[in-house]
């Protein structure tokens, strides 16, 4: 898949994380997938459509949907609950809504669909598009500096 696929989800997604968070997400190795599966434990799902078709897939475990949740809201949950669980469906959103922003400059228009939150491990996603994905990793630290990951998984039509 050609670099200018994928570096407006890097921007999007460290922006985001900087801007919202006032965490450094670095990314750790680009990987391709072939299953179609979440990579976490909650993920926030995401079709886009317009000059290009494809999907976009943003998965955190829970600990790291948590320490999201917190930062972004303020309040403690020791469990995923239906506002961690709309709060990865609005980071979805933002973070979609940056990248589609950078296509923008680039001329190519995408629109986005409402995002879909699932929970579970290795929930299948039809990604619309054929394999394979590329899975970006994003590392941030939560509380006492242990790493948590972000899944930024997305495949577009060539």
């Amino acid at each position: 898949m050609d670099v200018k696929y994928i570096n407006p989800f890097i921007n999007a997604a460290q922006t985001v994380f900087k801007t919202m968070l006032s965490l450094d997400a670095k990314m750790g190795k680009p990987t391709l997938k072939s299953e179609k599966a979440t990579s976490g434990d909650i993920s926030g799902i995401m079709g886009l459509a317009g000059d290009r078709k494809g999907t976009v897939c943003i998965s955190f475990n829970n600990k790291g949907a948590l320490f999201v949740f917190k930062t972004l809201v303020g309040e403690e949950h020791d469990s995923i609950d239906p506002e961690v669980i709309d709060s990865i469906g609005e980071l979805t959103n933002i973070i979609s809504g940056q990248a589609r922003k950078e296509f923008e400059q680039t001329g190519l228009n995408l629109k986005a669909a409402m995002p879909m939150v699932v929970v579970g491990k290795n929930v299948e996603v039809n990604f619309i598009t054929k394999i394979p994905i590329i899975s970006l990793p994003f590392y941030f630290s939560v509380n006492n500096g242990t790493q948590e990951v972000m899944y930024l998984d997305f495949s577009f039509e060539e």
